[in-house]
Order: structure tokens, then sequence, then C-alpha cells
């Protein structure tokens, strides 16, 4: 062979090689490439899971004791990339296997998008992301995310609310402690609740619902020192993490965003007025014989008295008649400045949306003013009523309802409604209420409560409805150095025991409330209240019911 021959033979092996090393050269060339948008897609999608669980963060929410009532939980969002989709009726038949609950109109609409990616489903468990992650669909994926879970269910539900899949508070403390939840570097709220007294609270109050055959109820406890609710309480009730739609009844808070006629409960301000402006006093005897008009109009007794009475009778009697007379005294004017002392004029300032505004009636005309010395012609929410009532705990200061946990050391602020001597008289006769007048059943043999009975006609278009009621009971205890402040709603009670008023169908209730929680608070067991209830709950790290 030619050496011309041969130099164009090795020329011909060189370009072959340097031709296959080229291609393999492109080759690993398009590898690499593809390989690296994989990794920045990879990574990108990465980030965004990461970022939507960096951003999907909220607070705990914890009882006065560090229990959880309110947490984070993980979840998954069912996600797809359409132009990755295979095969669309095949897929969606597949994930419909997988999650029933997927609505196949829907996810195949959501398959066929335009759009590079697409949710299918959130909230997502593992469970549920480990079956539909071992069919191996493409274009489907998952992106980590979590959920608001309520560990306590059913119980102090109205008081939580919920907050939505983007984890933004909508009710209850989640929308009203929204910021402070999602404030960086915050890991729990602590409020004033005390998941033990919760529980007494809400039992007590379905066993009452139940035995009256009442449509619901509502309850309140509140420390009227610091004005912290320890419990708060509206049935019927629902579980936190299956909320019922905005629409149901079942969302009702009755105790803050429903507002009530109070009846007689609010006959101990009436009084307390009339001490504190001079208009009466305690030696002084009333002629509360029926028939009695204001206006042309009757003021009827559920239970009328015969002969002249003093204060403390017309209270603990809980005389209409003799309410109607004090408040025609006080007058207009000055009513509507202490219902303002007492915070009955405007909506109570507790943090939970929808805190009720009250409704003072249309006028103050002689008759409107009467009435509303022994609770009618005027409507608020229990709470507001509860915070009322801290002026007979605090010789005539008033609190504001709060579920804030109060910190030693923080300032509480009061203002003051009554004159101590006052307020102190009022607390006297609600005792006697208790001892010897209408609100009986509410007697205990190891703590002295003070406390006044309601009930309520409700009001239609043409008058009182005699059979429909608000029946209730506002306690005070322990009496000789009161603290707490419980008040009991129910509505629409059926007689039980011969009568559906306040003092058949919500004293007891009040008083089994009081005896279940009385340890807690270290009354009657030589402790110093709450305090020291507190952290023997925190030590022993569990909810004692």
């Amino acid at each position: 062979m030619s050496g011309r021959a041969q130099r164009r033979r090795a020329w011909l092996a060189l370009s072959r090689s340097q031709m296959l090393a080229l291609v393999l050269c492109a080759g690993l060339t398009a590898l690499g490439v593809r390989a690296f948008t994989l990794a920045l897609r990879g990574g990108a999608e990465r980030g965004e899971a990461a970022a939507s669980v960096s951003a999907m963060t909220r607070a705990d929410i914890v009882d006065r004791n560090g229990l959880v009532l309110a947490t984070l939980a993980p979840t998954y969002a069912l996600t797809a990339r359409p132009a990755e989709i295979w095969g669309v009726g095949e897929t969606a038949g597949a994930l419909i296997t997988a999650l029933p609950r997927l609505q196949r109109p829907d996810l195949e609409r959501r398959l066929v998008s335009a759009r590079k990616q697409v949710y299918l489903l959130r909230g997502m468990t593992p469970a549920e992301r480990d079956r539909v992650f071992s069919l191996g669909l493409a274009g489907i994926s998952f992106v980590e995310e979590a959920r608001r879970f309520y560990p306590q269910a059913n119980l102090a539900a109205h008081v939580l609310g919920s907050a939505g899949v983007d984890l933004i508070g909508q009710s209850g403390m989640e929308r009203g402690f929204d910021a402070s939840l999602r404030a960086p570097g915050v890991d729990k709220l602590e409020t004033s609740i005390d998941l033990r007294m919760q529980y007494a609270l809400e039992v007590e109050l379905a066993g009452a619902v139940a035995r009256a055959g009442a449509l619901g109820g509502a309850g309140v406890l509140l420390d009227g020192q610091t004005g912290e609710v320890l419990a708060l309480a509206s049935n019927p009730s629902f579980d936190a993490n299956r909320p019922p739609g905005p629409s149901s009844d079942l969302r009702k808070n009755r105790a803050v965003s429903e507002r009530y006629e109070m009846g007689s409960t609010m006959k101990p301000f009436t009084i307390a007025m009339a001490l504190d402006l001079g208009v009466a006093s305690p030696d002084e005897y009333f002629n509360v014989v029926p028939p009695y008009f204001v206006s042309g109009v009757e003021i009827r007794e559920a239970h009328p008295l015969s002969g002249p009475v003093d204060l403390r009778a017309i209270l603990s009697k809980s005389s209409n008649i003799g309410a109607a007379q004090l408040a025609l005294r006080v007058g207009a004017a000055r009513q509507h400045k202490y219902f303002a002392l007492l915070g009955l004029e405007e909506a109570c300032a507790i943090e939970l949306p929808g805190s009720a505004q009250p409704n003072l009636g249309p006028d103050d005309q002689a008759l409107t003013v009467a009435i509303r010395g022994y609770g009618h012609a005027m409507s608020m929410s229990l709470v507001a009523l509860a915070g009322a009532y801290t002026a007979f705990v605090n010789a005539g200061e008033v609190v504001s309802p709060t579920l804030r946990l109060h910190v030693p050391g923080d300032g509480i602020v009061k203002h003051r409604a009554f004159s101590a001597q006052s307020a102190n008289i009022v607390l006297d006769y609600m005792r006697s209420t208790v001892l010897s007048g209408t609100g009986q059943k509410a007697k205990l043999a190891h703590i002295a409560i003070a406390g006044k009975t309601g009930t309520a006609e409700k009001f239609e278009a043409g008058g009182y409805d005699h059979a429909r009621m608000l029946s209730s009971f506002a306690a005070i205890f322990p009496a000789e150095a009161p603290r707490y402040v419980l008040l009991l709603a129910l509505d629409e009670p059926r007689p039980v025991d011969g009568g559906a008023t306040g003092g058949v169908v919500a004293a007891p209730s009040a008083a089994r409330v009081v005896t279940r929680i009385a340890p807690f608070l270290g009354l009657g067991l030589g402790g110093s209240g709450l305090g020291n209830a507190g952290e023997s709950a925190r030590t022993a790290g569990g909810v004692e019911l």
C-alpha cells in the first residue's frame, strides 16, 4: 500500500474517532444540561415547597396550664402538571379510587388546564399521600403543607374558632389573635382558658340543656379580679376539626355574638344605682303589692309579694314592681350613665370577632326606664353581663373580660361604677337570694355563693311571649371573699320540676359547675386560689377532669 493510501486510511480512522468522541461529548453535554435543568427545576420545586412550609407557620394556642388547644399538623396538597399527564380519564379514575372525595368533573377539568401546575386537593393526610404516590402517575406530585389541628375536638370549639387552609384565622381566637399567632418567632399563645374548668362548664351546661329540653345555652366563668375568662361555653357545640358551614346555627357563639334580654339578673345593678345616688336606702320600705302601672301599662309579678318590703326582699324575692320603682327614681339619663360605666352600652371588648352590640331599646320614656330596671327593653351578650358583674367582686370597680393570660406584674385596668359601700350591700343581698330567695337551688354547704336568678320572656312583634324565655343565673363566689363570676343561661327551656325559671333550671347547674371546679381554684382545700391550682396542673402535665 502506498504511503498516500496509508495516510488517507489513518485520517479516516482519526476522523471516525473524533466524530465518535464529538458525538459522545455532545451526548454527555446534553445529559449534563438536562441534569442541570432538572436539578434547577427540582431545586425550585423544593424551594417552593420549603417556602410553602415556612410560610405556613402559626403559633400553638395553649391554655393557662400549657395544654395544647390548637397546633399544626403536617398535610399534603395534591398537584398536577397537565402537560405531563398521559391519560386524563385513566389518571382521574385512579385518583378517585385512591381519594373518593375527589369529584370527577372538576378533577378532569383541572387535569386539562392550560396552567403549568394546578392544585387538585389540599389537606391530604400522610396516608392519603402514600396511596396516591404508590400509583406512580405521571404528572402528579405533592406539596408539603400544614393544617390547623384541635386535639380537644369539641372542647372550647366556639372559643377557638378556626383557621383556613392558608392558616389565616377565620373565627374565634384564631381570628381575634391572628396577628399574634402569625408573628415571627412566636411559637405559642398562652390564653386565660383553663381546660379543666372549660370541661366542667361544658358538661354541666350540656346536661342542663338536655334536662330542660332547651334550644341551647351558654356559660361564662371569669376571674373577676383580673377579667380573665377561665371558661366560655356555647351549646350545642361541634368538633373544631370539622366546623359546620358559616350559616349553621352550630356556629353561633351564644355567649358572645348573641343578644338577650337578661331579665332579673339586671336587678342588682338597679338597686346599686339607687343606693349610689341616695334615692333609696337599706332601711326604706316599698309598697310592691299589685297592681302597679307605669304609663298605663301594668308591671306584672311572677310571685307577687304582700305588704311593704325592703331592698333586700326586692332583690332576693325578685320583685319587678320594686325594681321598676327604683329605676324611675334613677331616671333615664343616670341609668344610661351607669350602663356605660358597666360596659353595657358598647360591645364587649373581648378578643373574639362578632361581639354583640347591646340594644337599649327605642326610647327613654318612663315605661322603658321602668322595665329596664328589671332587665327588659334592653339586650346584651352574656359575656358583657358577666363583665358588669365584676363590680360586685371588686367593691364597685369593673374589669373587662379578656382571653389573655394575666401575668403577675401586668397592670389591670379597672374603673369605678359604684361606690364600694353600694356594691358590698348589693353583694350581701345577693347572698340572701341564694340562702332564702329565688336562688336557693344554688346553695352549697361548702362554698358560699351569692347570686341572682333571671327569667326573661322573649319579645316578638306585638309583645312578650310568656311561653318562650331565657332562664339564667349569675353567681359570685366565694361570697365572703368574692373573686369569681359565673353566668349560665338556657335558651327556651321547658319546665323541669314544675318550672322553667332561672332559679329552677339554671341555678342548680351553676352550683354543680362551682362544685366541680372548686378543687382547681383551691377553694375549700386550704389553697390560695387559682395560682396554686394552675401550678398543680402544670406539674401534673395533664387535664384533671
